[in-house]
């Protein structure tokens, strides 16, 4: 048994296979940046590599639902069972990296809401060691923004992130789970300044999102699969709280760099 230890969001996680061939691919195609000395991980993920779908299903998302001792993920191209916990997992996957990362996100997206964090579907950036998130769901310009803070900053992803309310406040992290314009090639994280809801337009302008609008378009932003009352619970406890604590905004932007202007204070927001 071979294995890979990664670390995405300050999660330590070892992934152990008999395919040693798999895991170097894993490495090399997806999580190069994200390998992680073994140690104390917080998670073992036991993968049996498969030249076919474990399953017949043709879905159009993971569903995770709880099942006896713990959790039961199904997806096109996996099924998995998880610990109630979420820190042991027996995956039988596709022999594909696009497998085992739709499989982390969905892992991921569980195990961290009840442990202060979330995974958010947003452009990450780092600019002089401050972190500044773009939310929005597929089409309303990760991808743009990315491209255009690419020469300006720090790209953490340009479509999942992780954020973590630690001791010093909240957090925002680089994920190796990246969208159409760029693979995560750091592992960063950084202070979170503020987020960001994308919204296109004839013109740049900032407005200030109240705390209940502002937790609307988080929570539409949030990536879990997971059903239930508890996981609910979890999700509303843990982006209320970041909602509170972080200043949102719409941000109303043309496909050009004047936006970075307006986030970085040089103009005032207008307040809605």
């Amino acid at each position: 048994m071979r294995t890979l230890t990664l670390s995405i969001a300050n999660v330590a996680m070892r992934l152990s296979c008999t395919d040693e061939a798999f895991l170097q691919e894993l490495q090399q195609e997806r999580y190069a940046a994200f390998v992680h000395p073994e140690g104390q991980e917080e998670m073992h993920i036991l993968l049996q590599a498969m030249p076919v779908p474990p399953t017949r299903a043709r879905m159009e998302g993971v569903k995770v639902r709880r099942a006896e001792g713990g959790w039961r993920f199904v997806y096109d191209t996996f099924v998995a069972d998880v610990t109630q916990g979420v820190e042991r997992a027996e995956v039988a996957c596709l022999r594909s990296p696009y497998a085992v990362d739709s499989f982390l996100r969905a892992l991921l997206g569980l195990y961290l809401p009840p442990r202060g964090g979330v995974l958010l579907h947003a452009c990450g950036v780092c600019h002089e060691g401050i972190g500044y998130l773009f939310a929005g769901r597929s089409g309303a310009g990760k991808s743009t923004v990315a491209r255009l803070l690419s020469s300006q900053a720090q790209v953490l992803s340009d479509e999942l992130v992780a954020v973590r309310r630690i001791a010093e406040g909240w957090r925002v992290f680089s994920t190796p789970f990246w969208g159409e314009f760029v693979r995560a090639s750091v592992n960063q994280s950084a202070p979170l300044k503020a987020i960001y809801v994308l919204q296109q337009a004839s013109q740049h302008r900032l407005e200030l999102l109240p705390l209940r609008r502002a937790l609307s378009a988080l929570l539409q932003c949030s990536l879990q699969f997971a059903e239930g009352a508890e996981v609910a619970e979890w999700m509303l406890h843990t982006v209320s709280a970041l909602a509170r604590e972080v200043p949102a905004y719409r941000l109303h932007f043309l496909p050009d760099l004047g936006f970075w202007d307006l986030v970085r204070g040089e103009t005032a927001p207008t307040v809605k």
